[in-house]
């Protein structure tokens, strides 16, 4: 962290090294978009780089000052974007053996996952992919969105209860057109 902090360029390549697939993971599950989040991992590292001396180790660690940066990034992101664009750019990388009817059958529920998630405003879709898809604690995405702990779980909650909603009916609806 030292090296990195006074400018060590390989000391930040292995910083890059470490964290940029929890980067792009965040990005990419914010907007739903591949070309966004690969934009948004450089950001958010010409960011780290570039504000390198304004992390402080005492105040958290350094996975919790990048997610912030990532999630400030993804805001200015969906700020610029329409969701229509979001939609319309989302496509799963394919990145295991699987068969390949598996591998379709898988983008189509989470093509539809986030389709619903992207209903969502971008305060309750950031929770929900803190949360869930980087297990992170209330306390830490407290931290990274800068946040009430009570705020946190609030938005949470009714994140987890519309997508619960919205994912009964899309279920019911599938159900309906399959009879």
């Amino acid at each position: 962290m030292e090296k990195w902090q006074s400018g060590n360029k390989q000391a930040f390549e292995q910083v890059y090294n470490h964290y940029n697939g929890m980067v792009f993971k965040n990005a990419y599950m914010i907007t739903g978009s591949r070309d966004s989040a690969e934009d948004i991992v450089q950001e958010v590292f010409l960011s780290a780089w570039k504000f390198r001396s304004t992390y402080d180790h005492n105040k958290g660690s350094l996975a919790t000052w990048l997610h912030r940066i990532t999630v400030n990034e993804c805001t200015k992101r969906l700020r610029a974007i329409s969701m229509c664009e979001c939609l319309e750019d989302f496509d799963l990388p394919d990145t295991d053996n699987r068969q390949p009817e598996e591998i379709t059958i898988t983008k189509q529920e989470c093509e539809d996952l986030m389709k619903i998630i992207n209903t969502m405003n971008e305060k309750l879709r950031m929770v929900l992919v803190l949360r869930y898809l980087n297990d992170l604690s209330y306390i830490e995405i407290a931290e990274i969105m800068d946040l009430p702990l009570g705020t946190v779980k609030s938005r949470l909650n009714t994140a987890t209860r519309l997508l619960k909603e919205k994912m009964d009916i899309a279920c019911r609806n599938d159900n309906k057109e399959e009879q």
